[in-house]
């Protein structure tokens, strides 16, 4: 966590520098804390809930969060969601229950360790998370406010690890480890953030968390060819089912857009 953070904060703010985006946020403060206080909890439960459950586990498990995020968006922010929108997260759902099941639908052995439970709060913190920066991303540069919300977890984690830890092991690291923290920190944290936050501010935390349903099938490409994960026929009809129900929800934002741009007021 530490590393990640440590590698993706600088990145994130030379980005700032070079597109000379102002820094310092006006008001939202109330918002940003919480933000960053619910990315830490996020980050800590996520890392300690994959040391007691496999990756494919968690990939699986996390997309469920467009469920959470829903769900919440709707309550908290009174974000309508559309029918459409309903059918595709059924779809989809059904979809990751065939990834997960391998076909039995009944079958939920793989929430059976507390690995597994944690990831499934993960999917709460990371809901939460999302429907807090809706407005702030909005209303301030969604650079700035990745930047202020994951500074403090920046600096307390580092401070744990400088504090607790033999930082002579991190110099024996094989190389596959070196890339794999550099592609965390730079890919996964900076840019991802950024990218986030962005997407966040222009289509809401409902439509956002719907693109979720995609990172199990990221998980699928990469753990086939790189950990040998078999690829059966059930994978492969869970993820059209994921595809297309994304796709499905995501139709019922085109044609709210396509209606408002054909009324005389748009």
């Amino acid at each position: 966590m530490a590393f990640r953070l440590v590698l993706g904060l600088p990145i994130i703010l030379i980005v700032i520098t070079i597109n000379r985006v102002r820094i310092r946020l006006s008001g939202n403060s109330r918002a940003i804390a919480l933000a960053s206080i619910i990315i830490g909890l996020h980050f800590i439960i996520q890392i300690t809930g994959i040391k007691y459950t496999t990756a494919t586990n968690t990939g699986w498990i996390i997309s469920l969060t467009p469920l959470v995020t829903a769900a919440l968006a709707g309550i908290i922010l009174k974000e309508k969601i559309g029918p459409r929108t309903v059918i595709g997260i059924i779809i989809a759902t059904s979809g990751i229950l065939l990834l997960i099941s391998h076909g039995k639908i009944g079958d939920f052995k793989w929430l059976s360790s507390i690995g597994d439970w944690l990831v499934l709060g993960s999917a709460h913190t990371w809901a939460l998370y999302t429907i807090v920066t809706r407005d702030v991303s909005r209303s301030q540069n969604p650079l700035s406010v990745t930047f202020w919300v994951l500074l403090p977890s920046t600096v307390i984690a580092s401070a744990i690890v400088v504090s607790s830890s033999d930082l002579r092991g991190f110099a024996a690291l094989p190389a596959e480890a070196v890339i794999s923290l550099l592609f965390l920190g730079i890919v996964a944290t900076a840019l991802a953030h950024w990218f986030w936050q962005f997407g966040l501010a222009k289509v809401g935390a409902a439509q956002a968390g719907i693109f979720l349903y995609l990172e199990p099938l990221a998980t699928t490409s990469l753990a086939v060819p790189y950990l040998h994960e078999s690829f059966g026929v059930f994978t492969a009809l869970g993820g059209v089912m994921v595809l297309g129900g994304v796709w499905i929800a995501q139709m019922n934002k085109k044609l709210t857009r396509d209606r408002n741009s054909a009324s005389p007021e748009a």
